[in-house]
């Protein structure tokens, strides 16, 4: 009579990729896509991976779900990963620059001190109205923009929105929610 027996170091076949949870995907993807996947990593599933984590600021060289983008010698704009407890806030847009970091752009004659009550609202809502990561986002957010703002060293800035796009100019992607009335980003 035969009896199984475990193996102690591993379930044989390949090693495992990640030291995570992880199945198999399968999915079609345009050349140009694979080509710049091939840049970021010669595995293609590592490189999904790095560009997933460096779009939502998980990676290890992430700004995280908040960073500054320096667009001055010593001044930046705050950037966030999405974070949809944001939406929620109707004088507040956030504008998407690029995969995975979004903009905050507030109404004409919005004032700091009311974008920073509104994210401690958000994070004292009861019931768990948002999720750990949201959480976390909201807390980093609140305490990028209360420290500077204490210091007088917090201001905002228009920004220019195009809606009519000139001839002979490729069409913008349409924007995840709509600039209305006056913005100014912060």
């Amino acid at each position: 009579m035969r009896t199984k027996t475990k193996r102690a170091s591993s379930k044989g076949g390949r090693p495992a990729k990640f030291a995570e949870p992880s199945r198999p995907v399968t999915m079609t993807l345009p050349d140009r896509i694979l080509s710049r996947l091939a840049e970021i990593d010669g595995d293609r599933a590592k490189a999904v991976v790095r560009a997933v984590e460096a779009a939502f600021g998980e990676a290890r060289d992430s700004p995280g779900p908040v960073g500054e983008l320096a667009v001055a010698p010593d001044e930046s704009l705050l950037t966030v990963v999405r974070c949809p407890p944001l939406d929620s806030i109707p004088w507040l847009t956030t504008v998407e620059i690029g995969p995975g970091r979004r903009l905050l752009s507030l109404h004409d004659g919005i004032p700091v001190e009311k974008l920073e009550v509104a994210l401690q609202d958000l994070l004292d809502a009861p019931g768990g109205c948002v999720s750990e990561t949201d959480r976390h986002t909201l807390r980093t957010l609140l305490e990028s923009i209360r420290a500077p703002r204490r210091n007088q060293a917090v201001r905002t800035a228009q920004i220019l929105v195009i809606q009519d796009r000139p001839r002979g100019l490729p069409p913008a992607r349409a924007p995840r929610k709509r600039l209305t009335g006056g913005h100014r980003l912060f």
